[in-house]
């Protein structure tokens, strides 16, 4: 019988294909794959690497430096990944993490950024002249390199997956905020530093860009900025801390430093000072809850329309994409879905046992679907993201009906004003 390290490693590296004949040789079926795939073996490993190389979705590869803290086993092991600023790299900005990272108990990953797949104006990531001159910047959209440092700390160190934190600093600081919005089911928490939601609302509000706030509700925040800051003035924090606060975010702190300026080393971060240990302390606290029984969710693009286990499809470029999915009963599943063409569910033997009928309703239209585990599902989806908590046994797409969507009651018309459908 495979090991849990052994099968986490067959079905990250291997193609499908082989995975899939290894596992049937010994025996291996979709339900017990899952199980394998969430353990970890309790010794760990006797030396570490000081750096790494990546590759993300686009097949671009860079150089990320890690800090492991001493004595580190695995499932006890959480992950830090920090985004360092314009022109730095992840190398420079590693020692400045890696005393927070042994107080926390978390390997320290930081990636390099690098030019993105695709043009495009980027004034958020490298100023007002975008990416005319194609410096490198973090994907906002796509998660990039960011996301590829989260896998490769799952699969190599075999950290523990409800303890993953996103840091940013300057540009890393606008990157976290966006990958927050976009990817917030990956992270335990998200801590932007001297960074913004988006750059362009140096003109006004960016719109596309406000629409993704609700995500961040589940999402705890810890968000720092110096007062004096002139690079990226503190107000753009100011605003998107005081627009969470009115949506009810219930795991938010707000660190304006007096007198600190765009430096890292003006805002009070060294070991033994306040700051840092208030942010140490609450890091300490942050453990992601698991795959919730209600999900919502808004996409303006379908490369981020999963989360957990629901997705979005068929986004229009106008408007971001909107769902609301709710488990109501083991056996049935009520979604409401605006401005997307398709709806997908990630299903598990969390919602039915093999074989087992489900009732699902997409904006008031019911279908049911027999439960049926596929070990290539299993395989697929750890593969893509290395995290049981989005593992699948079964996928299941449905297309938008043309209807309307259900009014809430007046109890959730009351909660969902500030995220309607």
């Amino acid at each position: 019988m495979l090991s849990s390290g052994e099968a986490r490693a067959l079905c990250a590296e291997a193609d499908v294909g082989t995975a899939l004949s290894v596992l049937r040789r010994e025996g291996v079926g979709p339900v017990a794959l899952r199980g394998l795939l969430s353990q970890w073996e309790k010794t760990g490993r006797k030396s570490y690497p000081s750096a790494v190389d990546l590759v993300d979705g686009h097949g671009r590869s860079t150089s990320a430096a890690i800090h492991v803290p001493a004595g580190a086993r695995p499932g006890q092991l959480g992950a830090l990944v920090v985004l360092h600023g314009a022109g730095g790299s992840g190398k420079q900005v590693l020692p400045q993490f890696t005393t927070l990272g042994d107080r926390v108990g978390s390997a320290v990953i930081c990636p390099t950024a690098r030019v993105p797949p695709r043009t495009g104006n980027g004034l958020d990531m490298a100023g007002i002249f975008g990416n005319r001159f194609a410096k490198p910047s973090w994907d906002l959209r796509s998660g990039d390199l960011a996301l590829a440092a989260l896998r490769w700390a799952r699969t190599e160190l075999g950290v523990d997956p409800d303890r993953c934190v996103v840091a940013g600093v300057s540009m890393g600081g606008l990157a976290t905020w966006n990958l927050g919005m976009r990817f917030w089911p990956h992270f335990a928490a998200a801590v932007p530093i001297n960074g913004a939601l988006s750059m362009w609302e140096m003109f006004g509000t960016d719109r596309r860009s406000r629409a993704l706030v609700p995500n961040l509700r589940p999402l705890p925040l810890f968000v720092v900025h110096g007062s004096e800051d002139e690079q990226i003035p503190p107000h753009f924090d100011r605003r998107s801390v005081a627009e969470l606060r009115e949506l009810g975010h219930q795991e938010l702190e707000y660190a304006e430093v007096r007198g600190g300026r765009h430096g890292l080393e003006t805002l009070g971060l060294d070991d033994g000072m306040p700051l840092h240990r208030r942010l140490e302390q609450w890091l300490t606290r942050r453990r992601r809850t698991g795959s919730p029984v209600e999900v919502r969710h808004r996409a303006d693009e379908d490369r981020h329309g999963r989360a957990f286990w629901v997705r979005l499809g068929g986004i229009g470029p106008s408007e971001a994409g909107e769902v609301r999915a709710h488990r109501r009963t083991p056996g049935r599943v009520v979604i409401e879905v605006a401005r997307a063409a398709t709806v997908t569910l990630y299903l598990s033997t969390e919602w039915a046992a093999p074989g087992d009928k489900i009732e699902v309703s997409v904006n008031g239209v019911t279908s049911t679907v027999r439960f049926e585990p596929d070990l290539a599902t299993v395989v697929a989806s750890f593969k893509e993201t290395a995290d049981p908590a989005l593992i699948a046994e079964q996928v299941v797409s449905f297309a938008v009906p043309r209807t309307t969507a259900h009014t809430p009651s007046d109890t959730e018309a009351r909660d969902d004003a500030a995220h309607p459908i």
